[in-house]
C-alpha cells in the first residue's frame, strides 16, 4: 500500500474508536496481529484486540483520541496521540476514580495488505497513574 493509505488507515482507525465500532476497527487487524504496550502486555488476533479494547472502554467510556501527527514511511504508520477520558472503571488494579486524564501516547503500526498486523503503543503511562492518584512522584528542587 502506499503512504498515503497507510495514513488513511490510521485515520479510519482512529475515527472507528471514538465511534465506538469495534467491528469496523477489527476489520483492519489481520488475525496473525501482535499488539503490544507496557500496560496492556502483549495482544495477539482481533479477538485480542477486542478483548484489549473493551477492558480499555469500560475503564474509560467515554475515551476520545485526537491524532496530533501521523506519519508513513514504507509499511509503518507512526501516529503521535493525545488522549482524553474519564476514568469509570477499574484499570490495571486502580478501582474507579471518575478523574477526567489527558495522556500523550504514540503507535507504531506495521500495515501488510491494508491491515494492521504488528503494533507497539508507548504512553506516559507514569503520567496516568499521577493523574489516577494512583503514584507519587518526588518534585525535582533546584540545585542550591
Amino acid at each position: 500500500m502506499a503512504e498515503k493509505d497507510n495514513i488513511e488507515l490510521a485515520k479510519q482507525q482512529i475515527a472507528a474508536l471514538n465511534a465506538r465500532d469495534l467491528d469496523t476497527y477489527l476489520t483492519k487487524i489481520d488475525e496473525s496481529y501482535v499488539g503490544e504496550s507496557e500496560m496492556g502486555g502483549s495482544v495477539r488476533g482481533r479477538e485480542g484486540v477486542r478483548q484489549y479494547l473493551e477492558t480499555i472502554l469500560r475503564a474509560f467510556p467515554d475515551l476520545r483520541l485526537e491524532a496530533e501527527e501521523i506519519i508513513a514511511s514504507g509499511n509503518t504508520v507512526v501516529t503521535r496521540l493525545r488522549m482524553t477520558a474519564t476514568h469509570r472503571g477499574a484499570y490495571v488494579g486502580v478501582a474507579a476514580t471518575n478523574k477526567s486524564i489527558v495522556l500523550q501516547a504514540c503507535n507504531i503500526v506495521e500495515v501488510r495488505n491494508g491491515k494492521a498486523v504488528r503494533a507497539r503503543l508507548y504512553a506516559d503511562n507514569a503520567a496516568l497513574l499521577q493523574q489516577l492518584g494512583a503514584l507519587s512522584l518526588p518534585r525535582a528542587t533546584a540545585a542550591g
